[in-house]
């Protein structure tokens, strides 16, 4: 009997990986980038799979669930938001317009990786012939699967323990390798404890003899440092007319909503994601501490606040309790939202308030006014596509240097305090695809948070710059610190500018979304999803 006849008739000899090379090649070179995350054991599960000789239909059916598991596979490797991320957020991905659906998906493609994938497939077609491509091929999956553990065997020991002083750890120089994800894991949990005890001091009441002043919150949706200097707007003349500028403000979050919460919930430390979302503590409500002050409550938005519950997350978790003016002007219409929802014109609502404000008797007023006309997927009326960051950026900037100027005009006495709730993500990185926020990167969340006193003459004709790591607790204290010196109540200010930004509180830069976590330790940035290991964040 000769040697074919004795082989069983499901097999057949072995042909390597075939085609299968090139979903290999492929996922081994975006891994060795930082474009994934690769499974070794998955991996070598479907290597072992493939390489097995099977005939007919065993051989097809093979394949199908090839198919369906790499998909999987490369699925899971890739930052993109997970299964259960999507699912948290369906009722807020479902109110997504087909346009804009269809524009993430066309911004997702890489002409540039795809145009390296064609190179690469034609040269594989080309020597396939001549070259066993599957032994390279497996070769380079068993040295990338060999490294790490090397490499973990000649490194020394790690000596470094996670500080319980979360303080001190922030201040710390740059390891020279990176923290194992216990180390960071532990800093992490301390921090929170850390925050858990923090408190922004405000005034307990106030007296006659206080000068009374309005406090304007505003808060823009979709405006980082780092948006700023990928669009060449970081030098606009509206910075320079400002009085306090925080260089590393942390809003901690890469939505709008956590970003609003964390805002109205700032006079205690920093919580967690799902502590922000527990039960109402009055004591960290900075709408209901300064409504004991005698400050009259009002909110404005250029959007109805309806998409994913926004306004009325704000009323059930944060205090917020004034009617929403805007809802009954009608104003005119700047864009359309990514939701299809009109968005009204910015200055349009910033000079209603003004006017309203002047009218107004009461004489201590606390506004939150919010504007999304920088959301990503925002376009103008009658257009299809979405209108590019940088123009309405520029438009944003420039309507709020003429309202500036038109309230200095007035004279009104107004704190002006402008918190972005976070970047726009214009330009991605390895890890995520621009547009994309559902992991909260450092330059996603770090904003420029700016403050002006209007109706203050003799300030510094330059901004007063605070470079150290601040979050909402250093606002709330700012605030509560112009209340308790009674900072309107002199010429110039009660005391000197730098005076009033000193000994502000400082925050490591942590941040959350639902699924997760970024912070940085010892001058690296670490970040985790889904409750699973830290690693290095590589941009």
């Amino acid at each position: 009997m000769s040697g074919s006849e004795q082989q069983p008739a499901v097999l057949r000899p072995w042909r390597g990986l075939g085609s299968w090379n090139l979903f290999f090649i492929f996922e081994f070179a975006l891994a060795a980038f930082g474009y994934l995350d690769l499974n070794i054991l998955c991996n070598a599960l479907l290597i072992a799979a493939l390489l097995c000789p099977l005939r007919g239909v065993l051989h097809v059916l093979r394949d199908l669930a090839a198919f369906a598991a790499a998909a999987a596979l490369l699925y899971s490797e890739s930052w993109l938001p997970g299964i259960d991320s999507l699912l948290a957020n369906r009722q807020a991905v479902a109110g997504f317009s087909t346009r804009y659906m269809m524009e993430l998906a066309w911004d997702f493609l890489n002409f540039r990786m795809i145009g390296w994938g064609a190179l690469a497939a034609a040269v594989y077609f080309l020597v396939r012939s001549y070259v066993r491509v599957s032994f390279f091929t497996i070769a380079w999956f068993v040295v990338t699967a060999v490294t790490p553990w090397w490499e973990a065997m000649q490194a020394p020991a790690a000596t470094e323990a996670a500080p319980a002083d979360t303080q001190t750890a922030a201040s710390g120089s740059a390891p020279r390798g990176a923290a194992d994800a216990k180390t960071v894991d532990e800093w992490y949990a301390a921090f929170l404890s850390y925050e858990k005890e923090r408190r922004a001091e405000l005034p307990h009441g106030l007296s006659e003899k206080d000068t009374p002043f309005d406090i304007l919150l505003l808060s823009i949706c979709s405006l980082s440092n780092d948006d700023l200097a990928a669009s060449q707007l970081d030098a606009h003349p509206v910075f320079s007319r400002f009085n306090i500028r925080f260089d590393r403000f942390n809003s901690a979050t890469g939505y709008s909503g956590p970003a609003v919460l964390r805002l109205l919930n700032g006079a205690c430390g920093q919580p967690s994601h799902n502590d922000l979302y527990g039960e109402r503590r009055t004591e960290c409500e900075l709408l209901t501490r300064l409504g004991t002050l005698g400050y009259k409550e009002r909110v404005l938005m250029d959007h109805p606040g309806e998409y994913d519950s926004f306004l009325q997350s704000l009323r059930d978790k944060a205090g917020l309790t004034a009617p929403l003016e805007s809802a009954s002007r009608s104003f005119p219409v700047r864009y359309m939202g990514f939701d299809d929802e009109p968005i009204s014109d910015d200055l349009s609502v910033l000079r209603w308030w003004q006017r309203t404000q002047v009218r107004s008797k009461d004489p201590r007023t606390v506004t939150l006014m919010n504007f999304i006309s920088l959301h990503d997927g925002n376009r103008l009326p009658r257009h299809g596509r979405s209108e590019p960051f940088k123009p309405r950026a520029k438009q944003l900037l420039d309507d709020l240097e003429r309202f500036m100027t038109e309230l200095e005009r007035s004279g009104r006495r107004v704190m002006l305090i402008v918190v972005p709730e976070h970047g726009a993500a214009v330009r991605g990185d390895r890890i995520q695809a621009p547009r994309l926020r559902d992991i909260p990167s450092l330059r996603i969340t770090e904003v420029p948070v700016l403050v002006k006193f209007f109706g203050l003459k003799g300030l510094p004709a330059e901004p007063i710059h605070v470079s150290g790591s601040t979050s909402y607790l250093a606002l709330t204290t700012l605030i509560g610190k112009t209340l308790g010196v009674n900072y309107y109540g002199r010429k110039g200010g009660a005391v000197p500018l730098e005076e009033l930004v000193k000994d502000l509180p400082q925050t490591n830069p942590v941040s959350e979304n639902g699924q997760a976590q970024v912070l940085e330790y010892k001058g690296r940035e670490y970040f985790r999803q889904k409750g699973g290991d830290w690693k290095l964040y590589q941009h």
